[in-house]
């Protein structure tokens, strides 16, 4: 299998960048529940902030009003090929 993906030159000063889209939620549990609802907040992967947002503003009924775009670096691997030169 092979799986394609374009990579923003927009990278936020990172080399691996995704964005997420984190909506925070009071999480006092650190069990197997809390676990889940920690994943919970996170949506994404999304390989340009703009389409992190236009995801976000296209389907606002799903968030609450704290929900923001995020950018993170993922582990520099060969799986974002070529664009990406480390």
């Amino acid at each position: 299998m092979k799986i394609e993906i374009e990579i923003s030159e927009k990278n936020e000063a990172t080399r691996a960048p995704y964005w997420i889209i984190v909506d925070p939620r009071q999480n006092f549990s650190v069990d197997d529940r809390g676990m889940s609802n920690v994943a919970n907040m996170i949506t994404g992967l999304f390989f340009s902030r703009e389409e992190a947002k236009n995801y976000l503003e296209r389907n606002y009924y799903h968030f609450t009003k704290h929900a923001k775009v995020y950018c993170h670096s993922s582990v520099q691997d060969c799986q974002y090929g070529e664009k990406v030169k480390f």
